[in-house]
């Protein structure tokens, strides 16, 4: 088997790993980079000067990305668009390089070892700075299928929406998001947030002391994530299973949970959809690894 050295790259943050035979050994994570070469530098820094004992590059990253190679936009890392990245890496480090989605190497990890192993169909969505998802189909006799998607720009609210990342207006991630919901909690709140913390973290917090302001704003996420799953269940009533991931809706689950399968319950066109299973990721925060490394052997091993 391949040892591979993966990215999983976010808008808060880029982690590194080692992966061989589906063991990920997590070996470091910095904040996002804000350029090519801060990318370079973190890589080289994780690697101790270079990648001379691993087989190839995985690198799954939050954006639309063109061939397994080129990152055609990112919402949260504008810089990194129109690079192609498997070309970068060959100059950069002469290594091989295989280019994916975050979610549909998420998506592909699922299959493998996660929630998704025997499901005929089902969704994967990461609940974090953006909103991210992919569909997977399993046909008998034939190779799985992973559709990555960008559910958070669907949009929704028209052009009285907010400005999103990606350019426009009325995308679900300028409201649902956690990037979103952190500047939303900064602006109103910031002189209360204890130096250091999370706005995220803030909100979970008065949250758990039931503070009406935080639950409020749980209710209004969680209503508007239930919206895009219940649309989403209604395009294709194949989908057994939703699964998420991401810090914010991880974190944030407890409260949201009660008005996403309030929304669904109401929403939902197929009577198999009224109470589908909602589970967290039991690969989260390393499923991505696991499928960039995948694809890579896939297509180099």
């Amino acid at each position: 088997m391949a040892k591979v050295f993966t990215i999983d790259g976010g808008g808060d943050k880029f982690a590194y790993a080692s992966v061989k035979n589906g063991k990920v050994i997590l070996l470091k994570t910095f904040h996002s980079p804000t350029s090519i070469d801060g990318l370079k530098g973190q890589i080289l820094k994780v690697a101790h000067g270079g990648l001379k004992k691993y087989d190839g590059m995985g690198i799954a990253i939050a954006g639309v990305v063109q061939n397994n190679e080129t990152i055609i936009q990112s919402p949260n890392l504008h810089w990194l668009d129109t690079i192609n990245l498997k070309e970068w890496s060959q100059n950069a480090f002469g290594i091989k390089c295989w280019v994916t989605n975050d979610l549909e190497a998420a998506g592909i990890g699922e299959l493998k070892e996660g929630e998704l192993q025997g499901v005929r169909c089902g969704i994967i969505d990461t609940i974090s700075t953006g909103l991210g998802g992919c569909t997977i189909i399993r046909i008998p006799g034939a190779k799985e299928v992973v559709i990555p998607g960008e559910p958070g720009h669907m949009v929704n609210f028209g052009l009285q929406g907010p400005l999103c990342g990606c350019g426009k207006f009325g995308c679900n991630e300028a409201r649902y998001s956690g990037g979103a919901i952190r500047r939303r909690v900064k602006q109103l709140f910031g002189d209360q947030i204890p130096s250091g913390m999370d706005p995220c973290r803030f909100l979970d917090q008065e949250a758990d002391k039931g503070r009406p302001w935080a639950l409020q704003l749980y209710k209004e996420v969680g209503e508007g994530i239930g919206l895009g799953w219940a649309n989403t269940l209604n395009r294709n009533g194949w989908i057994e299973k939703i699964v998420y991931m991401g810090k914010f809706g991880v974190y944030g689950m407890k409260h949201m949970r009660p008005h996403i399968e309030e929304v669904i319950q109401i929403g939902a066109m197929f009577s198999h959809h009224k109470d589908i299973s909602i589970v967290q990721s039991s690969l989260w925060p390393n499923g991505a690894h696991i499928g960039a490394a995948a694809i890579f052997e896939e297509h180099e091993v």
